[in-house]
């Protein structure tokens, strides 16, 4: 697949801005606790800025794009975090702020987290996190439109680019592209 063009540093620099800051909406959960065993500090994808406009709204619950049985498929062990409030800077905050989704399932045994994050936004804005994801990731064949993958410290990054939407999976259970498939699917499939 070509290269992205490059925006400008300025559209750059905007669109880091815009997806960070964000707060869950919609799930009746409590954004104020966030519980511990989340992915690294380093482990996250390029944010965008904040002073661009929102997204469009995604309609969708962490329920809707990863099912209760397609969670228990992939390891019982792990179930929701209502109360998930991500980390300032991340993917999943940035995609708060833009009227996006995130979403957190934990391991009950071991404490390991799976965190998805959806957002819905502009082509200037995905080009400058597609360019972002070229530069730090490999590009992978797995699934969606355009999708990299990485591991950060202990944890692995799936980012997939799918019509509009930015989706972004992290969790130290994902050590290559394969680990992630099913729950990237199951989010595919519920934005249809």
């Amino acid at each position: 697949m070509p290269r992205h063009v490059a925006p400008s540093f300025a559209a750059v620099a905007i669109a880091l801005v815009v997806l960070a800051g964000c707060t869950p909406t919609g799930d009746g959960g409590d954004p104020t606790t966030t519980p511990t065993g989340g992915p690294s500090e380093t482990a996250t994808p390029t944010p965008l800025p904040t002073d661009q406009p929102g997204g469009t709204p995604v309609d969708a619950t962490c329920d809707e794009l990863v099912s209760a049985d397609t969670l228990y498929l992939y390891n019982p062990n792990f179930g929701p975090i209502e109360d998930f409030t991500p980390q300032t800077g991340s993917a999943a905050a940035s995609a708060l702020s833009h009227d996006g989704v995130a979403c957190r399932w934990q391991n009950q045994t071991n404490g390991q987290n799976i965190d998805v994050s959806v957002a819905q936004l502009d082509d200037e804005a995905l080009t400058a996190l597609k360019n972002a994801a070229f530069e730090d990731s490999e590009m992978v064949p797995t699934y969606g439109d355009e999708a990299y993958f990485v591991v950060d410290g202990d944890v692995g990054i799936a980012q997939v680019f799918q019509g509009s939407y930015w989706i972004v999976a992290e969790s130290s259970v994902f050590f290559e592209p394969g680990d992630a498939t099913e729950i990237v699917q199951s989010v595919l499939t519920a934005l249809g």
